[in-house]
């Protein structure tokens, strides 16, 4: 995504001298990957009223960061957003922490069943405990942020429940033992990579009436067999269905769009 009054770049103020206390326009909604990266004198950040995306590594490697005051209108926050060492997998792993201990100031945001959660968005923004076997999503739930599970081996199965309407970039990626997931209709997008690499995958249903499979949805779920494409859906991303060496056939509607490299070569394509 490129830069707009909207959205602070990937990466495009990182490693700024100049910044010690940084406090955004009403105007940007989201804060790109590594945006603030790396910028040795910030200090303060002010978190607007309106920004409701904060990508990985956005304000991570700023030793000088003391004081972060967020609104309670984030929906999606990398749990590494603020990593003081992010080349060092433990610190990582402690990094968690920090995010829920800035926002848990905030009226707003709760931990329920081990997840960081905004009560006024109904939205995970992603587990605390990256261990956890079984997932209690709190009532009412509308949202799943970005990488929220990333990287939870220890999830087998998970019911995604009726009130959820969006699921994250990455929000289920890298989870290596998740065998089954359990969608209704509520769900109107599923985001680029959500279940990237969950080798254990066997089968999925989309919701009935989803419009569109995104890039990488499913990359590198190599023991996926089974996928049930409602006639919906009008266009499959670029590598959705990349490295699904187990995949042999689909059907799609006879008006969908498949883009280069969505699907292995040698999948059978079914249209109707």
């Amino acid at each position: 995504m490129e830069e707009s009054p909207f959205y602070i770049g990937n990466f495009s103020q990182s490693g700024r001298e100049d910044l010690d206390d940084l406090e955004f326009s009403d105007q940007v909604h989201a804060v790109g990957m590594g945006a603030f990266y790396a910028c040795p004198n910030l200090s303060r950040v002010v978190l607007n009223k309106n920004l409701n995306y904060i990508s990985p590594l956005a304000f991570a490697a700023c030793p000088s960061l003391k004081e972060i005051v967020a609104d309670s209108n984030i929906i999606a926050l990398a749990p590494n957003a603020f990593a003081q060492n992010p080349n060092d997998s433990q610190d990582l792993k402690a990094a968690a922490l920090e995010p829920a201990q800035i926002l848990l100031k905030n009226p707003s945001y709760k931990l329920e069943g081990g997840l960081l959660y905004n009560a006024k968005w109904r939205s995970i923004l992603f587990a605390q405990d990256k261990n956890l076997r079984a997932i209690e999503f709190p009532k009412n739930t509308k949202t799943i942020g970005w990488y929220a599970f990333d990287g939870m081996a220890a999830l087998e199965e998970i019911d995604i429940p009726q009130t959820v309407e969006w699921i994250g970039e990455r929000a289920f990626s890298n989870c290596a033992s998740l065998k089954k997931v359990t969608l209704t209709k509520s769900v109107k997008q599923i985001v680029r990579a959500a279940f990237m690499n969950c080798r254990s995958l066997e089968e999925f249903k989309f919701p009935k009436g989803m419009e569109e499979i995104a890039p990488l949805t499913f990359s590198g779920c190599e023991n996926l067999r089974e996928v049930e494409i409602p006639l919906s859906v009008r266009s499959i991303g670029e590598a959705a269905f990349e490295f699904c060496s187990s995949l042999e056939k689909v059907t799609v509607s006879k008006w969908c769009q498949i883009a280069d490299g969505a699907f292995d070569k040698g999948v059978e394509i079914h249209r109707i």
